[in-house]
């Protein structure tokens, strides 16, 4: 499982409204939609989460699961500095 910040998460699908409770998944679990891709994670608190599921607007591509996991590197990259600390 793969753990970021929800902040994050949200900034790199373009979310742009709340995320919506998908207690299908469970009692913690939470669906991002974004401008071409939803993400489904689990809330393990304190502001972070636990990605569960990617899910293309377009179906199953890849090429958009792969997209989303490059740009969410890039930006948390931006967001962290070498030593692992959050910049201002």
């Amino acid at each position: 499982m793969f753990e970021v910040e929800s902040e994050i998460l949200s900034t790199a699908i373009d979310c742009k409204g709340f995320h919506e409770y998908v207690p299908e998944y469970g009692h913690r679990a939470w669906k991002a939609k974004g401008k071409s891709i939803d993400i489904i994670y689990w809330d393990t608190g304190n502001g972070w989460c636990a990605i569960l599921d990617v899910i293309p607007h377009k179906g199953r591509s890849q090429v958009e699961v792969i997209r989303f996991y490059k740009k969410l590197k890039m930006i948390i990259s931006r967001c962290y500095d070498e030593n692992g600390y959050r910049r201002g």
